[in-house]
């Protein structure tokens, strides 16, 4: 009965969005039983509870999808993870009255996966019948970053006018770059397909990738040619500083591989403080190495105005004043904590860092600092 179950309501997107919506077990078991049957499906609680069982880890995510399917669910459903075993294959959640616009796209994965439907119903595609998709319209920007410099804020701050989708730092994405396809051309095709899986029903669409993707700009670059993009950084000490109070993922050896950094493994036994900075400067010279055709250079210390008069420009947008104004109120919260306001802390960074500290920013990255000054002056 559960599988004669799913195979109905994966073919009725609006029973999809009816049963996905609800966050409580009790009101989603009402309404599957109900919804079956008057489908004359005897469905019973007990199939629900085997087929859907809580999981507060979300240990779920990482097991077979327990619906296979070799076309693309309807639009709602977003791809929450691109996996090579057994086979490449993407999975998927509905998100039903979940805004993928979140500071940071895991969060707005987590709420799903606290959903009784996606524990039923998430949903597999394999590689070579996900390929194939693409949107003619490219997404309307891509935003880089040395990381802890604005890039979330200005994020958010796309993300909140009507219409606008802005993805921020999705996992699907960072596997898919760093996946070793076959073929070139099939990585390209795969990325295209799955920001258009992301972009749905989006007036605009941004997509904010993690900090070490500017290694891979050259790829991104030929898979999506007219998009316009952005790099963000910031004064060095101020980054070092916020990278020590809460260490990155790429600024610990091996979470992302040094070589993708284009590192030795004896980098890897560098001191904290210049490991951070050497990956911080492998981060930016990328950037530097791939020039700026259709890239903006933006500091920190710009924002919020250069917002407005630099990265909207760049993108090609024009809002209109309620937009202008509900993307002003964003700015003035703490981008990775909404509810919260934002709080300038540039000087109290710059008050913790020791002269030895100063000493690995000079020694790493003022060059790089410098340089990126210059050519965002220049132009």
């Amino acid at each position: 009965m559960l599988d004669r179950f799913r195979a109905a309501v994966m073919a009725d997107p609006q029973a999809q969005a009816h049963l996905a919506e609800p966050r409580e077990p009790a009101i989603f078991e009402a309404r599957a039983l109900a919804w079956a049957a008057a489908r004359g499906i005897a469905l019973t609680a007990a199939d629900l509870i085997e087929g859907g069982r809580p999981d507060p880890a979300g240990m779920h995510r990482f097991l077979q999808a327990p619906v296979a399917r070799h076309d693309w669910p309807a639009r709602g459903w977003l791809p929450i993870g691109f996996a090579a075993l057994p086979e490449p294959a993407v999975d998927w959640f509905n998100f039903a009255n979940i805004s993928p616009g979140s500071p940071f796209f895991e969060d707005a994965v987590r709420e799903a996966a606290g959903r009784p439907f996606n524990r039923l119903f998430r949903t597999a595609t394999p590689l070579a019948s996900f390929l194939g998709r693409a949107d003619p319209r490219p997404p309307s920007g891509f935003i880089f970053h040395m990381s802890r410099c604005g890039s979330t804020l200005v994020s958010q701050m796309l993300g909140a006018a009507p219409g606008h989708v802005s993805i921020s730092e999705a996992p699907p994405l960072d596997a898919m770059i760093r996946h070793r396809f076959p073929d070139p051309e099939m990585q390209v095709d795969a990325l295209r397909a799955l920001v258009h899986a992301y972009g749905r029903g989006a007036g605009h669409l941004f997509v904010k990738l993690d900090s070490w993707h500017t290694r891979a700009l050259p790829l991104l670059r030929r898979a999506f040619p007219e998009t316009p993009w952005i790099f963000l950084y910031r004064e060095p000490v101020e980054v070092l500083v916020s990278q020590l109070r809460l260490r990155g993922v790429q600024t610990v050896p091996d979470l992302v591989p040094l070589e993708w950094f284009g590192l030795a493994r004896e980098d890897a036994h560098l001191p904290e403080r210049a490991f951070i900075a050497r990956i911080l400067e492998r981060t930016c010279s990328a950037v530097i190495e791939q020039g700026t055709d259709k890239g903006l250079l933006v500091n920190y210390a710009q924002l919020p105005e250069a917002f407005f008069d630099q990265i909207l420009p760049h993108f090609g947008i024009a809002p209109d004043a309620a937009a202008r104004d509900a993307m002003a109120a964003m700015a003035s919260r703490h981008s990775k904590a909404p509810s919260a306001r934002f709080h300038a802390d540039g000087e109290a960074k710059q008050r913790e860092a020791d002269a030895a500290l100063r000493a690995i920013a000079d020694q790493y990255l003022a060059p790089i600092f410098v340089e990126l000054e210059a050519r965002r002056l220049a132009t």
